[in-house]
């Protein structure tokens, strides 16, 4: 009962201070301003902070795919996994941060398909509507797994993992995100950063004081078993060049970076200054999150019983193992905080983009209009849903999260051509058509000669950023669209 009390207490105690500060709030900001409160829903009003900024957007990448498929993960391939982290970290927050957020800002939109509208017109602002959102999904079902995950170690063991972990982790994920919306989101996400790393290194400390000879024991462990590599955590294989490491740097800069959920605390950052402010800082808080599940899992699977069951559940047996009932709930809420924060993001993200883009237009609805709000939490709650059933059903999170972010990648690198180089619409059509039809043949009848390049993102790569790059230097086009907006602001001096 102590793992539960303690997750009870932090989330009851947060949720609702940061409830009942951040509707004070909007209600201020909406009466002084004259505005709705609809706004203040998913994007705060553009009023967060740099240290806000930095947190809510450290959170957004930094869930599943840093935790869980790393915990998961490692038993086929060791300590090395943690180069998901590490380069997630050192290369995509920096990038993002300092250069695709404040460009992202220059075009004035509420939603990341209306900048791809914006550039190559409305039509391709509906195919991205309705194709990346799926994208987005399944990374909110491994949120949602992962999330379950803390649940069953919480329950001590005692309640399925599958179904009612997982149901359990839908329903507390909803009333995570019905409560406030952006600004309580981005509030709490400031404590969850905290809580994550704090909660996940005491951890760490404990479980090598506790272990009879420490770390070297798990060392030791492995080699018995002919695997010493298995905690070198520069046994950089073939499989992890190829699988992990490679795919972790190209995948984060041109396909997490077309996520709108990443979008999101850009919109509530009060300047571009407070958005560019913490991109290093982030980072390294980025990479440091992910070091912990690693060691953890990597510690899980060198004891006999615990290897003997599915991956997944690795760290939480380790915490049912040999954690006290106060460390497994501060080990288990600073798990939740990582995959709440994440998968709030992205539902919240799948429902702006769906109640501004697809929905609203259809029932003429907008922000600021009545009844916006209210449409925007049904579809919070229906999104859900659809990310809750199937869930079930998915055996390896790294597997979903690659195929994921394969599904999203043209639709970025036409966007950064579009938006640095040139603008021809046939183009881009014919890179997104092609390069989706690629994903679906490598990813459902994957060729037998595929060899290292099984994962369907090898040859969505080469695929649209070759296209993108031939094509555009045969057919002619307009000026990439940042060209056209300095061009016209140099025209006005």
């Amino acid at each position: 009962m102590i793992p539960i009390l303690i997750a009870i207490v932090y989330f009851g105690f947060f949720s609702i201070l940061f409830g009942i500060r951040s509707r004070k709030q909007k209600a201020k900001m909406a009466e002084q301003a004259g505005t709705k409160e609809d706004k203040e829903f998913f994007t705060a009003s553009g009023r967060l902070g740099w240290f806000a900024v930095m947190c809510t957007f450290v959170l957004a990448p930094l869930g599943g795919g840093h935790t869980t498929s790393l915990y998961e993960s490692q038993a086929g391939m060791g300590a090395a996994v943690a180069w998901w982290g590490i380069l997630a970290g050192g290369v995509f927050v920096p990038v993002f941060l300092l250069w695709f957020g404040p460009m992202f800002r220059k075009l004035h939109v509420a939603t990341f398909p209306q900048a791809l509208g914006k550039i190559f017109g409305p039509k391709i602002k509906i195919f991205n509507s309705s194709v990346a959102p799926a994208a987005w999904l399944g990374i909110t079902m491994s949120e949602l797994l992962g999330t379950s995950t803390a649940i069953y170690a919480l329950c001590g063991g005692k309640v399925p993992y599958a179904p009612w972990c997982i149901l359990i982790a839908g329903a507390l994920m909803l009333v995570y995100i019905l409560l406030g919306g952006m600004l309580q989101a981005s509030m709490m996400n400031i404590i969850n950063a905290i809580m994550l790393i704090a909660g996940s290194y005491i951890a760490v400390v404990f479980v090598g004081m506790k272990l009879d000879g420490g770390f070297a024991s798990v060392t030791a462990t492995y080699a018995a078993q002919g695997m010493a590599e298995h905690t070198n955590l520069f046994n950089l294989t073939p499989q992890v060049l190829m699988n992990v490491a490679l795919p972790v740097v190209i995948l984060h800069v041109l396909s997490v970076a077309s996520e709108h959920a990443m979008y999101q605390p850009m919109l509530a950052a009060k300047s571009n200054k407070d958005i560019r402010k913490g991109a290093f800082l982030g980072g390294m808080f980025n990479t440091a999150a992910a070091l912990p599940w690693v060691i953890l899992g990597v510690t899980g699977t060198s004891i006999a019983t615990i290897a003997a069951k599915a991956p997944i559940l690795s760290v939480p047996e380790l915490a049912l193992h040999m954690m006290p009932q106060v460390l497994i709930g501060i080990l288990m809420v600073a798990l939740m905080c990582a995959l709440l924060s994440t998968g709030s993001g992205m539902i919240l993200a799948i429902s702006h983009v769906v109640s501004d883009d697809v929905v609203g237009p259809l029932v003429n609805k907008k922000p600021g209009d009545k009844g916006y709000t209210a449409m925007s939490r049904i579809i919070i709650v229906v999104v859900t849903l659809a990310a809750l059933l199937p869930a079930m059903k998915v055996t390896l999170l790294i597997t979903l999260f690659f195929w994921c972010f394969a599904l999203s990648m043209p639709i970025f690198v036409n966007y950064l051509i579009g938006m640095t180089w040139k603008i021809n619409k046939k183009v881009a059509w014919a890179n997104l058509i092609i390069t989706t039809a690629v994903n679906f043949w490598w990813t459902f009848a994957c060729p037998d000669w595929a060899g290292l390049f099984t994962l369907p993102f090898w040859p969505v790569a080469f695929t649209t950023v070759g296209l993108g790059i031939i094509l555009n230097l045969i057919f002619p086009g307009e000026p990439g669209l940042l060209k056209q907006i300095a061009a016209e602001k140099a025209a006005k001096k």
